[in-house]
């Protein structure tokens, strides 16, 4: 059985496994993104693959924030990692790196995950929604994963609250419903730097029933559910799946479905269907296993 390196590389950690064809994860671990240019980024990249590449790794295959053209690797954007934007990251590695590597953006590799084994199999429609810094989104339709025609389906951290403000000052759904926003938002609730307070924290303090955690808890996921709401009324999905360190918390989704039934019973003749909304599958590994499906299933001949 083949041995594949899997990488997703996030705005804090770069995380590796390397697994198999059945997506058993034989090892793992990470190293820390670099956040100052390309040369460190592509060195942490080999670091990772030259611990591994006398074992005959089969390919490289990673998930990564951006807009991303999933046939070649090409970063038309990067999220935070700025460095990376414009650049074909396979073709500029090939000398280091000289087996097949692919990159998927990560919040459509997370989708694979759940459509391959997860929370998503069997399903014709739905959204993956990984809460984070930002809001990672994916589109399923027919089964399939949609890209679209730029590789931008799913971009849902952008989409405005009010478009006659400046763009994304305090006004996209990732500046109101991404995680960072949460703890930010009960940071200013609390009187303390942003810096200090982690979703940890907060749900500690929703546990212990602080009366401004559960304000801030109610405020975020009526946020959430008007979103979902807002992309079933042009969707008509049957189930979003969400993911992110956030949704292991159960009061989580139960708060969000909650806010969605509240929806549903005041808007008794709304057009939309009342989609399932539950927990991912895979947790924190979702990017890694759909980037090796990406591989296995839509790129290798």
């Amino acid at each position: 059985m083949s041995q594949y390196l899997t990488i997703d590389v996030g705005g804090t950690n770069i995380k590796y496994a390397l697994m198999n064809d059945n997506a058993d994860i034989l090892e793992q671990g990470e190293v820390p993104t670099p956040r100052t240019c390309l040369e460190d980024f592509e060195d942490a990249i080999a670091g990772i693959y030259d611990k591994y590449k006398e074992q005959g790794i089969a390919a490289v295959c990673m998930s990564a924030p951006g807009r991303i053209n999933a046939e070649t690797g090409y970063f038309h954007t990067s999220g935070a990692l700025k460095y990376v934007s414009g650049i074909c990251l396979p073709e500029h590695m090939k000398d280091r790196i000289p087996v097949p590597f692919t990159v998927e953006n990560d919040a459509k590799a997370a989708a694979l995950a759940e459509l391959w084994r997860g929370a998503m199999k069997g399903f014709d429609s739905g959204s993956v929604i990984t809460l984070g810094t930002g809001i990672g989104g994916s589109l399923i339709l027919g089964g399939k994963l949609v890209r679209g025609n730029t590789y931008a389906a799913g971009e849902f951290s952008g989409i405005s609250t009010r478009w006659d403000l400046p763009y994304g000052e305090g006004n996209s759904w990732a500046s109101v419903s991404s995680t960072k926003a949460l703890t930010d938002l009960y940071a200013s609730k609390k009187g303390v730097a942003p810096e200090e307070m982690n979703g940890r924290i907060f749900f500690k303090d929703v546990e212990d029933k602080d009366p401004v955690a559960l304000e801030v808890l109610d405020t975020f996921c009526e946020s959430v559910a008007t979103g979902i709401m807002s992309l079933q009324l042009i969707l008509d999905l049957q189930r979003y799946c969400f993911g992110g360190g956030i949704s292991n918390q159960p009061i989580l989704l139960e708060t969000i479905n909650k806010k969605l039934d509240g929806i549903f019973e005041r808007e008794v003749h709304t057009p939309a269907s009342r989609p399932d909304v539950v927990k991912c599958a895979f947790g924190s590994d979702a990017n890694l296993i759909g980037a090796l499906y990406h591989y296995l299933y839509e790129l290798k001949k």
